[in-house]
């Protein structure tokens, strides 16, 4: 594996936001904070399938590029879809499902309750919508199939036929757009309103 990598290049960017023992600003806590992220990482390691990625040690590369370690995270077999980014929207198509089934059922649900696909006939009469470039997409059409609700996405001209497909492979209804990525996201907006 380590052949792959014949130069290094190396960049040190400073991270001029990064507050030193505190906590992040409010505005960023409520969407990204600590509590949230530990809720969605013990949710998806509760998913069937789940499995720590593994981390590759790249020995020979680190000592060419002068750094004391360098590894590689192996997403290849995450999921069916092989990507961290098939955490994110699978994930947060749940949370949508959670919040609409348990509005429509008047019940407060869980994420177990919905992993647990729980009101199935409800969870198929929701569609989640999204614009994308492609993995993003791919996460929302895998998550809507995992949770039995309909998904629609919306993709611009230059998205590759290859990630239609793979979207499509997952269930999802997609629709071409034409333009760029900012008409995918106001044709997905207005067709949702």
């Amino acid at each position: 594996m380590e052949q792959i990598f014949e130069t290094a290049e190396i960049h040190h960017l400073d991270n001029t936001g990064f507050v030193p023992d505190g906590d992040c600003p409010g505005a960023v806590s409520d969407v990204l904070g600590m509590d949230l992220a530990t809720e969605a990482q013990r949710e998806i390691a509760s998913w069937k399938g789940y499995a720590p990625t593994p981390l590759h040690v790249l020995s020979s590369t680190a000592r060419s590029a002068g750094v004391r370690s360098l590894y590689y995270k192996d997403e290849g077999a995450r999921f069916a879809p092989g990507s961290f980014k098939a955490l994110g929207g699978a994930y947060a198509v749940q949370q949508l499902l959670r919040q609409e089934i348990g509005r429509l059922s008047g019940e407060k649900l869980s994420l177990a309750d919905i992993r647990a696909g729980r009101f199935p006939e409800l969870a198929q009469g929701i569609t989640v919508a999204t614009a994308t470039d492609g993995n993003h997409g791919r996460s929302v059409a895998w998550g809507a199939g995992r949770f039995g609700c309909r998904c629609v996405i919306y993709v611009h001209r230059e998205v590759s036929e290859g990630r239609c497909r793979a979207m499509a492979d997952y269930g999802a209804e997609v629709i071409r757009v034409d333009g760029n990525y900012d008409d995918s996201v106001r044709r997905a907006q207005s067709d949702a309103t």
